[in-house]
């Protein structure tokens, strides 16, 4: 039988231990930030007929993370909820830097893609107790979010051989 030998488990063996579901929660939506931080890396497109620059816009996800967030209430006096939420998404601007390279990606063009995200929707307070009430109030929050992706500087055109005759 072999066992694993490790400053953690001086004697090799390990114990499960349980995962509490606010900590489950916490770990994934920590490795899905870790993931939507990092700069993708593209093909270059080749021909004259290259799409956009910027090629996908803030998913609402993204947007309603960047919202600032709301204390839920205190719950035996009122409670607040965020309802009917639109979103509005406006590309305000895009920018290719020059051709650099970069230390682990290589040759790349840096681009630069800005949006201006807009969210409407409606606050909601309400109570039971100890004074019954309701109230709801339209909201607007503009977000800006910045996206960056690197794309590959193109090389030689395909078929050509320098000095070749």
């Amino acid at each position: 039988m072999f066992r694993n030998i490790s400053p953690l488990h001086p004697t090799g063996w390990s114990f499960a231990w349980p995962i509490l579901p606010s900590q489950s929660q916490r770990l994934e939506e920590d490795i899905a930030k870790e993931e939507l931080d990092r700069v993708p890396i593209l093909d270059p497109v080749p021909g004259e007929f290259a799409p956009p620059p910027c090629l996908d816009p803030p998913s609402e996800a993204e947007i309603w993370a960047k919202v600032p967030k709301f204390r839920a209430g205190m719950d035996p006096f009122y409670t607040v909820q965020r309802n009917n939420a639109r979103f509005v998404i406006e590309k305000i601007g895009e920018s290719v830097d020059p051709c650099k390279v970069y230390p682990l990606a290589g040759p790349c063009q840096l681009i630069h893609c800005h949006y201006k995200c807009t969210v409407y929707f409606d606050e909601l307070y309400w109570s039971d107790y100890p004074i019954p009430f309701n109230h709801r109030d339209a909201r607007v929050e503009v977000i800006y979010i910045d996206k960056d992706y690197l794309r590959r500087c193109g090389g030689p055109e395909v078929g050509t051989v320098p000095g070749g005759g």
